[in-house]
């Protein structure tokens, strides 16, 4: 008897651990479904049960682009789109987490991949996922085709085929990380052209921003670098957003990787900014870029629309800790 209860204890001690490790595991979620802000599909990612981000791609959306959420649900990034699918707030063709260059050139034509895609354009055709989910954080794995609306004489009209991963946490339930990385391999020769303000890898505040631009304000680093909307640099580090969306305040950091190449820094008081890089490619040269994005919600400005002083420095040190952490990952 006394065995079996020795035996009993370490099969629910076993069975407990099995239970808590599912759990555990169970704590991220992906889920496909209909985008229900507008048209298109979505992958939502959960943790808790509380939605994080949402990849947002499909018929009658330009591009794929990524949406994050706030605390209680609220929207942070820009949808462009209403629910009827018609173009909503300021330079709507901004959307969320998103890359793309107005001018993408190959011998299957010219075509802007930033403002137009879809039906009738070049576009970015999602042909599968193989999202995963872990105990401290979930990844959108998407393999994408970049196809033109010609093709050639083999019948292929892929310009770059691509793998884009957003690996999302949340560093101990303060803020939401995104590190997402774009591995592009050119199909045939491909020139990724365009300028600071139409190409490269941004972040789009929501359509509220636009209406408060005069609340906004930026920090970035290199510091030494200044420029009224165009940064240029050899070193760029990492660029921070303050914004307003209602009665709460945001901050939205994206940190660039040395090895990425960029040289210049766009960023408008309407809450889009980003890295801008053009690139000529090769048949088979591969184009890989990392990028990473931080989101946090913090206490209003202490100055009217104004952050203080001390309250600018705390922002500039937290700035620089998750870069140096970033460049460590990487």
């Amino acid at each position: 008897m006394k065995y079996l209860s020795i035996y009993a204890w370490k099969l629910f001690l076993l069975l407990f651990l099995v239970l808590s490790s599912l759990t555990a595991r169970a704590d991220w979620e992906i889920h496909k479904k209909n985008n229900p802000l507008g048209p298109g599909q979505a992958i939502d990612v959960l943790s808790s049960g509380k939605l994080i981000v949402r990849l947002v791609y499909g018929e009658g959306q330009i591009k794929p682009f990524l949406h994050v959420f706030g605390a209680d649900g609220e929207l942070v990034t820009n949808p462009g789109l209403d629910k009827s699918g018609k173009g909503a707030g300021l330079f709507n063709h901004h959307r969320g987490i998103f890359i793309g260059w107005n001018r993408v050139s190959s011998d299957l034509g010219k075509y802007d991949m930033w403002h137009k895609g879809g039906s009738g354009n070049a576009r970015y055709d999602i042909v599968k996922f193989e999202n995963v989910t872990g105990k401290t954080s979930a990844k959108i794995v998407a393999h994408i085709k970049w196809r033109a609306t010609k093709k050639d004489d083999q019948g292929n009209d892929v310009m770059i085929r691509e793998l884009r991963t957003f690996n999302v946490s949340r560093p101990k339930n303060e803020y939401t990380q995104i590190d997402a990385s774009f591995e592009m391999l050119a199909e045939r020769d491909v020139s990724l052209g365009g300028d600071l303000q139409h190409a490269g890898v941004h972040f789009r505040a929501h359509t509220e921003v636009a209406n408060r631009k005069g609340e906004t304000s930026y920090l970035w680093e290199p510091k030494s670098a200044k420029g009224k909307g165009r940064v240029i640099d050899d070193k760029h580090e990492w660029v921070r957003l303050l914004f307003p969306i209602g009665k709460r305040w945001y901050t939205a950091q994206e940190m660039n990787s040395p090895n990425n190449g960029v040289k210049e820094l766009s960023w408008r008081d309407y809450g889009r900014f980003g890295y801008f890089l053009p690139k000529d490619l090769k048949k088979g040269d591969p184009f890989n870029l990392n990028f990473r994005f931080v989101v946090q919600e913090v206490e209003p400005p202490l100055n009217g629309n104004k952050q203080s002083e001390a309250q600018i420095k705390d922002s500039q040190k937290k700035c620089e800790e998750r870069y140096k952490s970033f460049i460590k990952y990487k």
